[in-house]
């Protein structure tokens, strides 16, 4: 498949539609899969920032997701300097992704993956933060898996990625430029899990059922940033080292986080609690509560458009930002 697409895998928990929204998410780019009864395997190419040419909405919403040259004015062309002075288009932004299927343990779904995300704008297009969504001026590696289970009344579900590489910080320095250094090493990780069981056996059929997501902050995330306006280092009175906040990619992050859409899978700690049964074939309750947290109190909330919703200040020490109750 080519051209423009959806993008979707595993519980739409790093890949999906997001059709909260009202466009969603859609890519640019080309995929090819291969399916037998024992495996499926997906190998995908996607564009989601070209930087010589005229583009609108490349992921088909929400420009301030991805690194754009002027996600103000849709549609316009990059300047040399964001493209590093790249005048034939090398500084795009480029996602692949290998994702696997494998069918054949019974009562298992097993999903291994790999994801490369190559960002090679200038490093000051949207450094407004560490964990700025898909920041400029980086290469990172994405290993993970899924796996889901169902046997009997139990249904377990979890997934694991980690994230590795190198980013720019977006500062410069007497001895370096802000632009293409890449100076900040990536260690990241995030993990998601529940556990269910349901009662079959009775009318209503209730499951209860229990779920813990983790995602990993930075305490220098604003190492390069105050209030979201790029300063010099010596002002936030940090140095940017690490870049250790979880890349959430293109979700759909309120099918797992609440309706509310206000937490994104970065930088949080959310326990949670689901009850729900069916009275009829038609009808359908449930009651949905999470505790929302921060994992690191210095990095920002970040919400599920993947920018920081509200900024966290260099000496915060509070991780609890509320709770969340769904009726449905």
């Amino acid at each position: 498949m080519s051209g423009r697409q959806y993008v979707i895998f595993g519980n739409h928990s790093l890949f999906g539609h997001f059709d909260w929204a009202n466009t969603g998410y859609s890519h640019d780019g080309i995929m090819f899969s291969y399916s037998t009864k024992t495996f499926d395997s997906y190998l995908g190419w996607f564009r989601s920032s070209e930087t010589d040419l005229l583009q609108g909405a490349p992921v088909g919403s929400l420009n301030a997701n991805i690194a754009g040259c002027n996600n103000s004015s849709p549609g316009s062309a990059c300047s040399a300097a964001q493209r590093n002075g790249s005048p034939d288009g090398s500084a795009d932004a480029d996602m692949f992704i290998f994702y696997n299927q494998i069918k054949s343990v019974p009562g298992f779904l097993i999903e291994p993956y790999y994801v490369l995300y190559i960002n090679n704008m200038a490093a000051g297009v949207n450094s407004d933060s560490l964990g700025a969504a898909k920041h400029a001026d980086q290469i990172r590696h994405m290993f993970g898996g899924r796996i889901e289970m169902r046997k009997g009344n139990w249904d377990i579900i979890t997934e694991n990625a980690w994230q590795t590489g190198r980013m720019g910080s977006g500062l410069a320095n007497a001895n370096q430029s802000a632009q293409n250094q890449r100076n900040i090493t990536i260690n990241a990780w995030a993990t998601r899990n529940w556990l269910g069981y349901t009662a079959y056996n009775l009318k209503w059929k209730p499951r209860l059922a229990f779920g813990l997501d983790y995602a990993s902050g930075d305490g220098q995330a604003n190492c390069a940033t105050n209030s979201g306006t790029n300063v010099a280092t010596a002002t936030t009175g940090m140095t940017c080292r690490t870049a250790n906040t979880f890349e959430n990619f293109f979700p759909t992050n309120h099918i797992h986080m609440g309706y509310a859409d206000i937490i994104a899978w970065k930088n949080m700690f959310a326990p949670q609690a689901n009850f729900q049964f069916r009275p009829t074939e038609r009808d359908h309750f449930e009651f949905w509560y999470m505790s929302m947290n921060l994992a690191s109190a210095r990095d920002n909330w970040y919400r599920a458009a993947q920018g920081p919703y509200v900024w966290s200040k260099t000496n915060n020490t509070k991780t609890h930002i509320g709770d969340e109750y769904d009726f449905t």
